[in-house]
């Protein structure tokens, strides 16, 4: 079995709504509105992907899914589930691995890691447990490994290449004591890892992950990466062109594609500090591709480098400047289930 690549058929899209009393108090309404924007999207465009939301059990909840334009057949997609409690709303992190068998998008097994809130920076025991409860949902066991690890820390392709930044996987925090190769021996044996391609010392401004490949650099392909680009006037600017020097080394290697989006800059409407603000962090689900948009001049450059580079996909945008208030984005909200 091998963790199966994101850009591989996909039947549920995995969510969990932000609630009252969370770290989303002070912009609750705000990332709401971004929730139902995700959500209608993800329905409205893809006729064949059930939609699991992970909810609190409240009346606000209720009138939340109310509140939703969606048609009838769209809605019987929707699945709100909430019986499984939550500490935070990126499951992407925490979410249920797919892992396949090589050549076959039919038959999978699920697994699921420690969580350990991004090297213990936040409570995670109850994100811990959600995988693990949601087997009933998925039809199929749930299996755990003991090893600390987050889904937005893995970008594979259908090679069993893994792409990922070392500083978030090889880390005391996470997994004491343990060697990049003790890291890749066990990345092999639990998730059917070829080879592993490592970037190092990237961290964009606010992004407490400690640098999770998603933000930064993506596999829309075998083939192809979409990544961050260089640009000498961006705050990030020394680590942008680290990121790149890396990939194009990568890519070169390997015989890769790069493909260079645009660099964001967003400020926190809370307290002004930067956001880690990031075009890679896209959804693809079923030939369809769903890209952070946040209301910037920057955002059809975004749309027309992802159309570029996946020209059989439908390019839908989403905005999302809400979720950065948090430090993360579109592909961190959300997991895909095979």
């Amino acid at each position: 079995m091998a963790l199966y690549p994101e850009f591989l058929p996909m039947r549920a899209v995995l969510m969990a709504l932000p609630f009252s009393g969370s770290a989303w108090q002070e912009t609750l309404a705000t990332v709401l509105n971004c929730y139902r924007e995700m959500v209608e999207a993800v329905l409205v465009n893809d006729d064949t992907v059930e939609l699991w939301l992970l909810c609190h059990d409240s009346e606000e909840h209720k009138h939340w899914l109310e509140q939703l334009s969606l048609l009838p057949k769209q809605r019987a997609r929707l699945r709100s589930v909430t019986h499984i409690p939550y500490d935070d709303t990126w499951i992407r992190d925490y979410g249920p691995l797919t892992l396949s068998n090589k050549g076959d998008d039919k038959s999978f097994n699920y697994k699921s890691f420690v969580f350990n809130g991004w090297g213990q920076k936040y409570r995670a025991e109850k994100d811990d447990a959600v995988a693990v409860r949601l087997s009933d949902l998925i039809g199929a066991a749930v299996s755990k490994s003991r090893f600390v690890l987050e889904g937005g820390a893995l970008e594979v392709n259908s090679k069993g290449v893994l792409l990922a930044n070392r500083n978030c996987v090889v880390d005391e925090l996470r997994n004491p004591n343990m060697s990049v190769a003790n890291v890749e021996k066990c990345l092999s044996e639990e998730l059917g890892v070829t080879r592993v391609e490592w970037v190092t010392d990237i961290n964009l401004t606010g992004d407490d992950t400690d640098g999770h490949i998603d933000t930064i650099a993506r596999f829309v392909a075998d083939d192809i990466i979409v990544a961050c680009g260089r640009d000498a006037n961006h705050p990030d600017a020394d680590q942008l062109d680290s990121l790149n020097t890396q990939l194009e080394a990568i890519c070169l290697n390997n015989g890769w594609q790069l493909y260079s989006l645009p660099a964001a800059e967003i400020y926190s409407q809370v307290d002004g500090r930067m956001l880690p603000a990031t075009y890679a962090n896209v959804l693809l689900c079923n030939n369809t591709v769903y890209v952070p948009i946040y209301g910037l001049e920057q955002d059809a450059t975004a749309l027309s480098v992802i159309a570029k580079a996946l020209p059989s996909y439908r390019t839908v945008a989403v905005r999302c400047e809400a979720l950065l208030e948090q430090h993360g984005s579109l592909h961190c909200a959300t997991m895909q289930v095979g």
